[in-house]
């Protein structure tokens, strides 16, 4: 048996998928991500964006370099600085950004900064700013905790701010900007995720435990890191102990989608079910189908006397009324089953979704 390596390293999935331009990297904690990260990006000499997700995220990671008589340092830099003998400190510029540093013997920065932090939250503020140097955008806890209240538009907010990163790097011959998300695996359903379309994609990844899936037509790479890959012979901690079989210990310590239900997530074989409508929504069909008290929800194409349009309004509200809530109590009832957890999550949290009294 193969030696677990200790720590993630981002070089080889850069290295191995030079094409993609973006990276969605998730797993249990501690196996380095953000780490790897940063280190690559000093070694390698590339210019980046740190994201975070809030303003005031960045107002705690710029608190870090403000007093120089106190410990208290809380910048990702931190463990860096202390392995590798770096002095880089986060330096506010502006309100919700901030420039990474390298600094002298007493703490003060020098030079140009060797990369940006920014927040979600600041998308337009940015614009007035010329980051367009920088060769990553690196996106840290890009799944939100289960506590964090998190923005309907978040991932529409993402893409403005690559967007606004990437300009016309490429008319000017230059490779295209970067996108690289980093997270532990909290929940799949997420702002990234659905933005990106890769909801299902991750599902199938957590349900079969296949460790990386490259879109070659869409040059995106997905990787949810093998927690036996970095597990070492170790005496267990005591927290492991003490939350052994909860959600929380399988997303902190095997890397699982805990916090979601993949039950209702089967494949259905159709041969005696009925169509009885179908939706479209994010330019895809769905098809709902009908047996004997049994529900499904499928790709598979047929016929159907009401279908609704998901982009507009009015239909939204029909589809509620004439369908979802009782499709609702279907599922809760365990009496239906959809292809995807897309089908699923737009059926379940339809109100979330769409507004409709």
């Amino acid at each position: 048996m193969m030696e677990a390596k200790r720590y993630y390293d981002i070089r080889e999935d850069l290295e191995s998928y030079p094409d993609a331009w973006c990276y969605l990297v998730w797993s249990k904690r501690g196996p380095g991500k953000t780490y790897s990260t940063l280190r690559y990006m000093v070694e390698e000499n590339h210019c980046f964006v740190f994201l975070k997700r809030t303003k005031k995220d960045i107002d705690l990671l710029c608190a870090s370099g403000k007093r120089t008589d106190i410990e208290f340092d809380v910048s990702p830099f931190k463990p860096l600085n202390r392995d590798f003998g770096w002095d880089i400190k986060p330096v506010k510029v502006h309100e919700g950004i901030a420039g990474f540093y390298h600094c002298n013997m007493d703490g003060e920065p020098y030079g140009s900064p060797i990369g940006y932090c920014t927040a979600l939250s600041a998308a337009s503020d940015i614009k007035g700013f010329d980051m367009s140097e920088a060769d990553f955008l690196i996106f840290d806890e890009f799944i939100p905790k289960k506590h964090e209240r998190i923005s309907r538009g978040e991932g529409d907010a993402l893409l403005d701010i690559y967007m606004t990163l990437r300009r016309d790097r490429i008319l000017r011959g230059r490779e295209d900007l970067k996108l690289v998300c980093l997270a532990n695996a909290v929940s799949v359903n997420n702002p990234t995720f659905a933005i990106l379309d890769v909801t299902d994609v991750a599902v199938d990844m957590d349900i079969t435990r296949t460790e990386t899936v490259y879109q070659d037509d869409r040059r995106v790479f997905l990787h949810l890191i093998d927690p036996e890959k970095y597990a070492h012979e170790e005496q267990k901690s005591g927290i492991e102990i003490a939350m052994a079989g909860t959600e929380w210990a399988e997303m902190a310590f095997s890397g699982h989608f805990a916090y979601d239900d993949f039950t209702s997530v089967k494949r259905q074989r159709l041969k005696g079910f009925h169509p009885i409508c179908s939706y479209e929504y994010k330019k895809k069909t769905v098809y709902i189908y009908e047996k004997d008290g049994k529900y499904a929800a499928s790709k598979s194409p047929a016929k159907v006397k009401d279908h609704f349009n998901l982009a507009r309004e009015n239909e939204q509200k029909r589809f509620w009324y004439e369908y979802v809530a009782d499709l609702r109590d279907e599922c809760i009832n365990d009496c239906m089953t959809f292809e995807n957890f897309t089908m699923y999550d737009t059926i379940m949290n339809y109100k979330k979704i769409f507004e409709v009294a």
